[in-house]
């Protein structure tokens, strides 16, 4: 009697454990429902959130104007934040406060062309002003590059956001960022756009150099280029070049004044000189004549004589994006090279920070001449 109480007992004691656990994963379970289902509402509403956070975000963007003026010169404006897609979510802020914040533009082929066209249509309603009859020469823009192998990366860079309807390349070389291509001259032609572009190697101040300033200032309107990038320092460094900044100041001196002369037709823009990668090398490589101080001591005597000259242009905004470059080498460099990097070229920048300078040259001559809401 006493076995069959205790199995009953038992069973009784099975079952009553069995009904708890099964109540408590019951409960157990509904908990963990009620909890993802809180969860999972809070994560909808945390996504929600940020979409209309990004659309107000993007709505307000919208709101601030295109930069117009003074892009080049890095004393006017700072940055408000800095950002993976630089032109697309940048704002510039201009430092004496004056005016709301504005933003840049991201340029793309569209935006280029759209661009030409109202600079050729600007350049051939001034030239009616002054004479009649107009020649088929005259019907071009005409943008000169004049410097040494960084005004080349500058020139390759600009061409590269410039569609190729027609394009016509004198001598027919392979267009690509690439210092080693010496030749003295490149032209690029193209007769649906308008447009003829130049790259004139004058890696110092000389009488070459000089001449074809001169050249410009005494021709007919009509033969002067529409916009002038020039920029020269690093080959006054070199040792085999005399490595004489006295002979530096009185080159930029009197090509000064001639520039002066040269703004009252053209615009004109001098590259502010890049930093450059450190790196250590034999006592006669060129890294040890060439480098970041020495190179600063020069823009620094540039700025001094030029300002002089209120209509030449100093651009030397860019130089944020090289002195990054130059960190990102400094940080890479002795584990692999990265795609657009090449360290251990010390005095070519990279190609990233090039394409950003070449945005914000574009946004500088273009923004006042596109309408930024219909070509977005």
């Amino acid at each position: 009697m006493r076995n069959c109480f205790e199995q009953r007992e038992c069973r009784s004691l099975i079952v009553t454990i069995a009904c708890c656990l099964t109540s408590f994963l019951f409960f157990s379970l509904n908990y963990q429902l009620k909890y993802f289902e809180k969860g999972r509402h809070a994560i909808f509403m945390e996504i929600n959130t940020k979409m209309k956070s990004s659309e107000i975000s993007e709505e307000s963007k919208n709101e601030f104007p295109l930069c117009r003026s003074n892009l080049l010169d890095k004393r006017d404006y700072h940055y408000e934040e800095l950002a993976r897609k630089f032109c697309n979510s940048s704002k510039l802020i201009p430092k004496n406060n004056s005016r709301k914040s504005c933003h840049l533009l991201q340029y793309t082929t569209k935006h280029v062309v759209t661009c030409f066209d109202a600079l050729h249509q600007e350049q051939i309603t001034r030239m009616h002003l002054n004479v009649r009859k107009i020649s088929k020469r005259s019907n071009k823009l005409h943008f000169v590059f004049i410097g040494d192998s960084r005004i080349r990366q500058q020139f390759y860079n600009f061409l590269k956001l410039i569609p190729n309807y027609d394009r016509d390349t004198k001598p027919p070389i392979l267009l690509h960022n690439s210092p080693f291509f010496h030749g003295d001259k490149i032209e690029v032609y193209s007769s649906i756009l308008r447009l003829r572009i130049s790259f004139l190697w004058r890696p110092t101040i000389n009488d070459s150099l000089v001449g074809t300033i001169k050249h410009w200032t005494q021709s007919e309107e009509n033969k002067r280029p529409t916009l002038i990038f020039l920029g020269m320092a690093t080959h006054f460094m070199l040792q085999m070049n005399g490595a004489s900044y006295g002979l530096y100041e009185e080159r930029i001196r009197e090509l000064s004044a001639i520039l002066g002369q040269l703004t009252d037709f053209s615009k004109v823009i001098w590259l502010n000189q890049y930093p450059t990668v450190e790196l250590y090398g034999d006592t006669d490589s060129h890294n040890t004549d060439v480098h970041s101080r020495k190179i600063h001591q020069y823009n620094e005597v540039t700025r001094k004589i030029l300002k002089k000259q209120r209509r030449v242009r100093i651009w030397d905004s860019s130089n944020q994006f090289a002195e990054e470059y130059v960190r990102g080498c400094a940080i890479t460099f002795g584990r692999f090279t990265p795609i657009y990097f090449d360290c251990q070229d010390f005095i070519h920048t990279g190609y990233v920070a090039l394409s950003e300078a070449t945005q914000l040259l574009y946004n500088d001559i273009c923004n006042a001449k596109i309408r930024h809401r219909s070509n977005q």
